[in-house]
């Protein structure tokens, strides 16, 4: 390929159709120089856009597998407190019909007592207030057992909870990072 500078150096001093040829062999050198760059942008951009799709299609790859592992930990947490509610449940209703066991229980002692009462008196006064004791206690350990149940199920709410909202804050920060990635490639 002939260069501007050598086309120069052969121009001719005055013959106008020397002129004509000489100017055109700059401008067919010119364009040539012209589609050569061209072509090596061009081949520079293919390049670079080959690089970046590859690097896209491995971040999709990547958001897809962090979507399917979201949905997965999503699944087992609604999974877990769906088994702690039903545990919970399970032993809630176990309680409860302890509890009328035992109010049962208890109404029978109260009215066995009563008769024994009657039949003994005063000495027998002190083995029922001691049964009401035991009732209360009863009571008290089943609202206790009952409050830590409620407590266990909000706290196994409250990891799901934590755990989905890392998730987000972690395909967001991947989303940015691919937003930025894009903008740095236009």
């Amino acid at each position: 390929m002939m260069d501007a500078s050598a086309l120069a150096r052969g121009a001719t001093g005055g013959n106008p159709d020397d002129e004509t040829r000489h100017l055109k062999a700059t401008i067919a050198a010119l364009r040539q120089g012209l589609e050569d760059s061209e072509a090596e942008r061009n081949a520079v951009r293919q390049k670079a856009r080959a690089a970046y799709e590859g690097e896209i299609a491995e971040l999709k790859a990547t958001i897809a597998a962090l979507r399917e592992a979201l949905e997965d930990s999503r699944h087992e947490g609604r999974v877990a407190v769906e088994q702690a509610v039903a545990g919970a449940a399970g032993e809630i209703a176990q309680l409860r019909q302890t509890v009328q066991a035992l109010r049962e229980a208890i109404e029978a002692e109260r009215h066995d007592h009563r008769q024994e009462i009657q039949r003994l008196g005063a000495a027998h006064q002190d083995e029922a207030a001691q049964l009401h004791v035991t009732a209360r206690t009863l009571r008290e350990q089943l609202e206790e057992a009952a409050f830590q149940t409620v407590a266990q199920k909000r706290e196994a709410l409250a990891a799901a909870a934590g755990e989905i909202e890392e998730l987000k804050a972690t395909c967001q920060a991947l989303r940015r990072k691919l937003e930025r990635a894009q903008g740095d490639v236009r």
